[in-house]
């Protein structure tokens, strides 16, 4: 039994698209900690306090670098990043930054976001900006 050529592009044409490379999608999930919207309802009860908490880490590598959860009440609660710890993750989790941003030639203003878990002190600053002094990056994923 032969097959005709056109019933046999007919019959490629609906088994091709079952034999083709699947690519996984990745969606990105931000973490929903509590503990960035416990902090922002009441900074003076947690100033000096150690913490552990995964978030979303934002900055534009020059004006502002802070904790994000947007699954907080009232839109979200953001927690400025203070000083820097001196730790190997912390180094890794900041040259691992400016690679990307060398990578996108951009090493000024460099966009990017991170899902992270961070350990760390609040910082409870004069004027009353509430800071976290970074010790450790436990995990990171940047987003593309």
């Amino acid at each position: 039994m032969t097959m005709k050529p056109a019933c046999a592009a007919f019959v490629l044409t609906l088994m091709l698209p079952a034999c083709a490379h699947r690519v996984a999608t990745t969606v990105e999930v931000e973490p929903r900690d509590e503990l960035l919207c416990a902090i922002a309802g009441n900074p003076s009860q947690h100033d000096g306090e150690e913490l552990v908490s995964s978030a979303t880490y934002i900055t534009d590598n020059r004006h502002f670098e802070m904790l994000r959860n947007s699954h907080c009440g009232e839109g979200g609660h953001i927690l400025v990043i203070g000083r820097h710890g001196s730790s190997d993750s912390v180094k890794r989790f900041y040259a691992e930054q400016k690679r990307i941003c060398l990578k996108r030639d951009a090493p000024a203003v460099c966009n990017t976001t991170a899902v992270v878990e961070v350990s760390g002190r609040v910082r409870l600053q004069p004027e009353g900006l509430v800071v976290l002094d970074i010790e450790e990056v436990r995990s990171f994923r940047f987003n593309k």
